[in-house]
């Protein structure tokens, strides 16, 4: 069971098509602090959106409450998910990332030995798993579904 999780957070914790928290995002960050993980958050720009405009939009979510840290860039996440690890000194086997893409958050998590969970819904539904990434260890295409998981 993991202690810790990192969320991604446009098309997972918030619906960037609506410009609002996901449903049902902050029913599970609630249940996620109840129970005492820790909880951080990795997000990455792309498109129209600048890291500015998403740390805006982030510090004024009501979900930001519910963060430990966050990361805004629109570089590569690797490097912000190995500081949350190195900061929580924990296993990776202990610190899940919950992610809607494969290639990034899903990929990293394979990699090196975290639990992943892959939001299949929205945009990135239909990208695959495959040989590069590996499969999630749960698959889900609702975001309150992680709470039969954690």
């Amino acid at each position: 069971m993991p202690k810790a999780i990192i969320f991604d957070w446009g098309r997972t914790l918030f619906d960037n098509d609506l410009g609002r928290e996901a449903e049902g995002a902050e029913q599970i960050l609630k249940l996620c602090r109840e129970k005492g993980y820790k909880i951080a958050l990795v997000s990455k720009v792309s498109g129209n959106n600048t890291v500015q405009g998403r740390t805006e939009i982030i510090e004024n979510s009501p979900l930001r409450q519910f963060f430990e840290m966050y990361f805004v860039t629109d570089l590569d996440k690797d490097n912000f998910f190995d500081e949350i690890v190195g900061m929580w000194d924990l296993p990776r086997s202990e610190v899940m990332i919950v992610d809607d893409r494969t290639i990034r958050g899903i990929k990293y998590g394979n990699t090196l030995g975290h639990p992943t969970v892959w939001l299949e819904k929205g945009k990135y539904a239909n990208e695959r798993p495959n040989k590069e990434t590996g499969a999630p260890t749960h698959t889900i295409s609702e975001l309150r579904e992680l709470l039969t998981i954690i």
